[in-house]
């Protein structure tokens, strides 16, 4: 990881479009703000991904896309599972640790 200077700038302006977008979204449209939280999550791990070379391995990006698409539907409730909730519980799966999944599913998209 060499682009220490863009990862930050990425990380100071999704902060500065997420405060802007908290502020003066209609209480009716909140869950878009989870949507935009988790493409921060993805646009901050992309740009960690080193920008040399792309590839063709389509079954790693179709597994990422799928395990993002999972965690997303998970953390909005759009995928209720008691069951599956209570093991993500027992491991330590919650919360920040999702979104750390969802980071790393950002830079390793480009790393497969």
């Amino acid at each position: 990881m060499k682009r220490y200077w863009t990862v930050l700038f990425t990380i100071i302006a999704s902060a500065l479009l997420l405060q802007l977008l908290t502020r003066f979204m209609p209480r009716g449209l909140m869950f878009i703000l989870d949507l935009v939280w988790f493409t921060i999550l993805l646009v901050i791990g992309h740009s960690m991904a080193p920008s040399q070379k792309k590839n063709n391995r389509w079954l790693g990006k179709v597994v990422l896309s799928l395990l993002f698409v999972f965690i997303v539907a998970q953390r909005m409730g759009w995928f209720v599972w008691p069951q599956l909730n209570h093991v993500l519980n027992l491991v330590g799966l919650n919360g920040v640790f999702l979104d750390l999944l969802i980071l790393y599913c950002g830079w390793a998209f480009f790393q497969v």
